[in-house]
């Protein structure tokens, strides 16, 4: 099952997906277009990368999306802002390397609002530094 995104978070993602369809720089922040496992059709999603030890990832803040879910069926996707898209292969790890991307990612971003609200509990206090499960995957570039 996927993890839905509040409404709120929702309607407030789509400034910056449209910013970035433009092409205008936005920080770390990127369009990745997977292609929907059930349907096929294109599916865009603003997304933070992360750059670490000389490789850029993907974490998944709110858990089990449908971006996650679609990364895992085929494994491609394009990555990029405007008409500067790149393809890219997703590769997503569970290993002793998950954590500690985790937690940069978390002292990274945590100032975007995507990113504060998915580490907070209901009651807006910080989620457990260990406690946290979400999808992690590694960005290469597709030859």
């Amino acid at each position: 099952m996927s993890a839905e995104l509040p409404p709120r978070l929702t309607r407030m993602s789509r400034g910056p997906s449209r910013m970035l369809g433009w092409g205008v720089p936005m920080g770390p922040l990127r369009l990745l277009r997977t292609r929907g496992r059930r349907s096929g059709l294109p599916r865009t999603t603003p997304v933070a990368v992360l750059k670490l030890d000389g490789r850029q990832w993907l974490v998944s803040p709110f858990g089990e999306t449908h971006w996650a879910h679609n990364v895992r069926a085929d494994g491609r996707a394009e990555i990029g802002r405007g008409r500067r898209m790149r393809r890219v292969r997703l590769t997503e790890i569970d290993d002793d390397r998950k954590q500690r991307i985790i937690t940069a990612y978390r002292r990274k971003f945590g100032i975007v609002p995507f990113v504060r609200t998915a580490f907070t509990t209901a009651s807006g206090e910080p989620a457990a530094p260990g406690a946290d499960d979400r999808p992690v995957f590694l960005i290469e570039t597709d030859a």
